[in-house]
């Protein structure tokens, strides 16, 4: 939990910095277009050194009332390569949830609750080899 609430301090304060990095709309963060992602973190617009492997990294959102599910349309190799979780962030890169997968039984699907959550919402994958990866949702 402490890495957790130190990484989102250096967000914060990065953002709170106007720094050019993070990239701001309406004075919320907008990490999709910052200058981390093809670096820190992989997109489907920018999967930096991993280009050509996002069909099986980015997090697919769908949403069914208040309800979504995170997909991850990549194959469970054992403990050799695997998606380790979906974290699921709200509009201010909050923590809201996660679903670990225990590769040798899973697939990389998890389904959440978003009742409340009104703006945006942040889907993480995590890969044992390519890193995390980061789609988003307008609500």
């Amino acid at each position: 939990m402490q890495r957790r609430l130190f990484i989102k301090g250096l967000v914060g304060i990065a953002a709170s910095l106007s720094s050019p990095g993070i990239a701001m709309a309406g004075g919320k963060l907008e990490p999709m277009q910052s200058r981390f992602a093809g670096s820190l973190f992989y997109t489907m617009e920018a999967p930096g050194r991993w280009a050509g492997k996002e069909a099986g990294h980015v997090p697919m959102i769908e949403r069914s009332g208040n309800m979504i599910e995170v997909t991850t349309g990549h194959e469970m190799d054992g403990y050799t390569h695997y998606i380790v979780k979906h974290i699921l962030l709200d509009e201010n890169l909050d923590f809201v949830a996660e679903t670990m997968f225990n590769p040798e039984t899973d697939a990389p699907i998890s389904t959440y609750d978003i009742s409340g959550m009104t703006s945006v919402l942040y889907a993480v994958s995590l890969c044992n080899k390519h890193d995390a990866w980061l789609n988003r949702l307008v609500l």
